[in-house]
C-alpha cells in the first residue's frame, strides 16, 4: 500500500508539472543575430523563451543609447564565462540587445525569474526597470536576486529590448536562464501556475520531514529518522532560497553573496544530512571508517563558502558544487553496495532512487550550463522530479525499517513472556513434587491421586507454546485452575472450594462435572494467556488459607471490547501496607510482577487489590477479549 500510495505522489507531481506547462505553450524564439521575427506569434496561447543569439556589448553600458559597433553574439541562456570570445569571456559589465518584429503594436510581459548580477532593462532606449545597482566597478555595485515581470506598451511592430547586466560579485555572469515575453495574461499565467508548482513541491518536502518527527515520537526510533526529517527540511529550505518568488527572500532586497552563500551552504548540509541517514540505515562492519575523509571535504567547503567575498573565490565555490554532490553520491552508493549482502531489498530500492536522482539532476544541470545549446522539455523540473523520487524511495525505506524493528521488538516481547512462564514453572513443580514426596510416606493413594492430577495438569500447561498463545483459551485456563486446585486439595483435606461464574453461568472446580456444558459457551471461544490465573489463586491459598474451608471464586463479565475480571476469596487477607505496596507494583515475587509484566504488554492494564485482615481479598483487572483463531 506504501509504494501505491508513493506512486500517486509521484504521478499527481509530474501530472501537475506538466499541466503547468502546457497551460500556455512555451516556444522557443531561436533568436539569430540578434533578430526576431514575431509577426506570426499565436498571442493567445504561446510564450516565447528568448533563447538564441543575442547582440552583447562588453564593457559597454548603452541601454539609453544607439550603437552600431563593438558588438558580439552571445548563446542566450549562458554565462559569459563560457563564450569562446575573449573579451566577452572576461567582461565585467556590458548590455545585450535583441530586436522584435511583432504583429501588432499593444500591452506585453517581459519576465525575467533570474539573473545571477545587478541590471537595468530598456525597451526603445526607454528605461523600464531593473533591479540592483549596475556599476562599472566593484565597489558600487550592488547585486540583487528578484524575480520580476516587466510591462512593456509597444507603440509600435517594431520593439528594441537592452538589458544591462554588471558582473562584479555574481558567481556566473550574464543571463544563464530564460527570459520569457508574452502577452500580460499569459505571462502571469505561468508564473503563477510555476509558483504553484514550486510551493507544491516545497509542501511535500516540508511533509516528509514533519512525518519521520511523528513516527519518532510514536515509536522511537532512533538517530535515522532525525537524520531523514533533516534532509526533507533542508531540501524544502533549498527550495525557498533557489525559487526567489515562492521564498520571498527578494522582499528583503539581500545582498546576492549572502543568499548564493545561503544556498550552497543549505545545499551542503543537505548531503550531509541523506549521508548520515543512510549511514544509520545500512550499517556495516568495517576496518576503516572512512566517513571523516567525506566530513572533512564538506566542512572545507562550507569554510570556501563562508570566506569567500571576491569573484573569483565565489566561481570556484560554485564550479565545484556539482564535484561535492558526486562525491557524497559515491561514498553513499559505496555503503549501499555493502549492505546489500545483508539487506538486498532496501539497497537496491536506496541505489535506484540515488540513480534516478543523480541522472535527472545531471540532466538539469547539464541544460543549465549549455543554455540554449540543449533543450529537454520539463528541464526545469528535473531536479524537483529526482528528488521526489529520492525522498519517496527513502521514505519507504525508514517506513520499512520500522517494521522490521517493531517485528524484532513483538519478537523480542514473545521471548521475555516465554521466559516469565519459565519463571513461573519450576516454582510450582518443585512444590508439588515435595508434596508428593511427603505423601509417598504418609499416604501412598494420595500420592498416586496426586502423580495423576499432576500428569493432567502438565497435559494442559505443555500443549500451548509459550510465545504464540492464539489457540489457548480462557477454557483452557479454567481447565488448568481445575488440576491445580484437585492437586492442592490433596494437601490441604479437600478444603479448597474453587468456582468460577461467568455472568450467571457457574462452575465448580470439579474437573469433568460441566465440560460438556461449557464447550459452547460464549467464554470457550475467549484468547486468554496461560498461568494468569493460576498464581493468583496460589497465592489466595498460601497466604490466605486458614485451616478452615476456603473459598475462591472467580468472576468474569464482559464489558465492551473487554472482559472484567474480579478473583475473591474468604482467607487471612493481606495487611494494609503490603495491599499498597502491590498497588504501587512494588511487590518483589514472581508471580505478581509477572503478570502485572504481561498484562501491560498485551492490553496496558494492571492488577488493582482490595483486601481486609482475617475477611479475605479481592482482585480486579481487565483483559482484551479476542477469540482463538
Amino acid at each position: 500500500m506504501r509504494f501505491i500510495i508513493s506512486f500517486l505522489i509521484l504521478m499527481i507531481m509530474v501530472l501537475v508539472t506538466y499541466y503547468i506547462n502546457k497551460t500556455s505553450v512555451l516556444r522557443s524564439a531561436g533568436i539569430k543575430n540578434g533578430w526576431i521575427d514575431l509577426s506570426n506569434w499565436d498571442e493567445e496561447n504561446e510564450i516565447f523563451t528568448l533563447d538564441g543569439e543575442w547582440r552583447f556589448y562588453p564593457e559597454m553600458l548603452c541601454g539609453s543609447e544607439t550603437v552600431s559597433d563593438s558588438s558580439r553574439f552571445v548563446n542566450v541562456p549562458e554565462s559569459l564565462g563560457n563564450s569562446k570570445d575573449s573579451l566577452t569571456n572576461t567582461a565585467e559589465f556590458g548590455t545585450y540587445e535583441i530586436q522584435f518584429k511583432l504583429r501588432s503594436p499593444g500591452h506585453y510581459m517581459l519576465c525575467v525569474p533570474y539573473i545571477s548580477s545587478a541590471y537595468r532593462i530598456y525597451v526603445n532606449n526607454e528605461y523600464i526597470g531593473g533591479v540592483g545597482r549596475v556599476a562599472t566597478n566593484e565597489k558600487d555595485e550592488v547585486g540583487v536576486l528578484k524575480p520580476d515581470n516587466y510591462l512593456i506598451n509597444a507603440d509600435s511592430t517594431e520593439l528594441n529590448i537592452k538589458i544591462e547586466i554588471s558582473n562584479f560579485t555574481c558567481v556566473k555572469g550574464g543571463i544563464t536562464e530564460d527570459i520569457y515575453f508574452g502577452t500580460v495574461s499569459n505571462i502571469y499565467k505561468y508564473t503563477t501556475n510555476k509558483n504553484i508548482n514550486d510551493i507544491l513541491m516545497v509542501g511535500i518536502l516540508i511533509g516528509f520531514g514533519v512525518f519521520p518527527l511523528l513516527i519518532l515520537s510514536k515509536y522511537n526510533k532512533g538517530r535515522s529518522g532525525y537524520y531523514f526529517a533533516g534532509f526533507c527540511i533542508a531540501s524544502a529550505v533549498f527550495a525557498f532560497l533557489i525559487n526567489h518568488n515562492i521564498g520571498g527572500i527578494h522582499i528583503f532586497c539581500l545582498p546576492i553573496k549572502i543568499i548564493v552563500k545561503a544556498e550552497f551552504t543549505t545545499f551542503i548540509i543537505m548531503l550531509m544530512f541523506i549521508y548520515a541517514f543512510i549511514k544509520s540505515v545500512y550499517p556495516y562492519k568495517r576496518s576503516k571508517d572512512r566517513t571523516n575523509i567525506l566530513i572533512c571535504i564538506d566542512v572545507i567547503y562550507i569554510i570556501l563558502i563562508f570566506v569567500s567575498g571576491k569573484k573569483r573565490m565565489m566561481n570556484i565555490v560554485g564550479n565545484s558544487y556539482s564535484v561535492i554532490l558526486l562525491i557524497n553520491a559515491v561514498f553513499c552508493i559505496y555503503i549501499i553496495i555493502r549492505a546489500m549482502p545483508n539487506k538486498k531489498i532496501y539497497a537496491l530500492f536506496s541505489f535506484s532512487g540515488i540513480i534516478i536522482f543523480l541522472i535527472l539532476g545531471g540532466l538539469e544541470i547539464i541544460a543549465l550550463e549549455m543554455g540554449g545549446s540543449i533543450r529537454f522539455y520539463l528541464k526545469d523540473n528535473f531536479y524537483n522530479i529526482g528528488l521526489l523520487v529520492f525522498v519517496l524511495c527513502h521514505i519507504n525505506i525508514f517506513l520499512m525499517d520500522i517494521d522490521q524493528a517493531y517485528l524484532n521488538a513483538s519478537y523480542a516481547d514473545k521471548m521475555e513472556i516465554s521466559f516469565l512462564h519459565a519463571q513461573i514453572a519450576p516454582h510450582f513443580l518443585f512444590n508439588t513434587l515435595n508434596n508428593l514426596y511427603v505423601l509417598m510416606e504418609m499416604d501412598l493413594e494420595k500420592a498416586r491421586k496426586l502423580l495423576i492430577n499432576l500428569s493432567d495438569f502438565l497435559k494442559v500447561k505443555y500443549r500451548f507454546n509459550y510465545k504464540d498463545f492464539d489457540e489457548y483459551s480462557l477454557l483452557d485456563e479454567v481447565d488448568f485452575l481445575k488440576s491445580y486446585t484437585a492437586i492442592e486439595n490433596l494437601r490441604r483435606g479437600d478444603k479448597i472450594r474453587l468456582s468460577f461464574d461467568f455472568e450467571g453461568v457457574t462452575m465448580s472446580s470439579i474437573r469433568g462435572e460441566t465440560d460438556i456444558l461449557t464447550k459452547d459457551m460464549w467464554f470457550s471461544r475467549i484468547k486468554f494467556q496461560p498461568m494468569i490465573l493460576q498464581p493468583l489463586v496460589e497465592n489466595a491459598i498460601r497466604h490466605g488459607f486458614k485451616s478452615e474451608v476456603l473459598e475462591i471464586v472467580i468472576h468474569v463479565k464482559r464489558a465492551g471490547e473487554y472482559l472484567d475480571f474480579l478473583i475473591e476469596d474468604n482467607g487471612a487477607g493481606i495487611p494494609e501496607f503490603k495491599v499498597k505496596m502491590l498497588n504501587r507494583s512494588n511487590s518483589h515475587g514472581v508471580g505478581i510482577p509477572n503478570i502485572n509484566y504481561r498484562l501491560s504488554k498485551y492490553c496496558d492494564e494492571k492488577l488493582v487489590f482490595e483486601s481486609e485482615e482475617q475477611k479475605g481479598t479481592k482482585i480486579r483487572f481487565r483483559y482484551r477479549m479476542e477469540e482463538v483463531k
